[in-house]
């Protein structure tokens, strides 16, 4: 009877151990990694998606609010852009942590044009690139 309860409570204890965990990692889902170069700066060479990491600030962002803001903003642009894509005044590069690594989420550029990860392109709203902005300066400040 004594080891039938102690059994007992040595499963309650595993779960509660376990259910920790759990909750622990739901909280490392809120991660997103960002290359970036400060809206106002003008440069002499384009800053390009792909020179982004090389050329511009990393910062990793951690809060889901922050990250749900900017996910709405990109959820927000609209279909076409006005303006193209050019990758020759790229500003923010934003990455998602998956299984495989690091997955593009989208690119930015200086005045609000985004490309996604699956090529398509679309234009941010003033509004929405403030808020990025906004976003960046609180959460990457160095």
């Amino acid at each position: 009877m004594e080891l039938a309860l102690w059994g007992i409570k040595l499963a309650t204890l595993a779960l509660a151990i376990g259910g920790c965990g759990v909750v622990q990692g739901h909280e490392g889902v809120a991660n997103m990694t960002i290359y970036y170069v400060p809206f106002g700066v003008e440069t002499l060479t384009p800053i390009t998606s792909t020179n982004i990491q090389e050329r511009g600030r990393r910062c990793e962002i951690h809060s889901a609010e922050d990250i749900d803001k900017i996910k709405s903003v990109l959820r927000g642009a609209t279909k076409p852009p006005s303006q193209k894509f050019s990758d020759r005044r790229v500003r923010v590069k934003l990455l998602e942590p998956s299984n495989a690594g690091d997955g593009l989420l989208a690119v930015v550029e200086k005045e609000g044009e985004v490309r996604f990860s699956d090529g398509t392109e679309g234009q941010i709203s003033r509004r929405g690139l403030d808020t990025i902005k906004k976003v960046i300066e609180s959460q990457c400040r160095q």
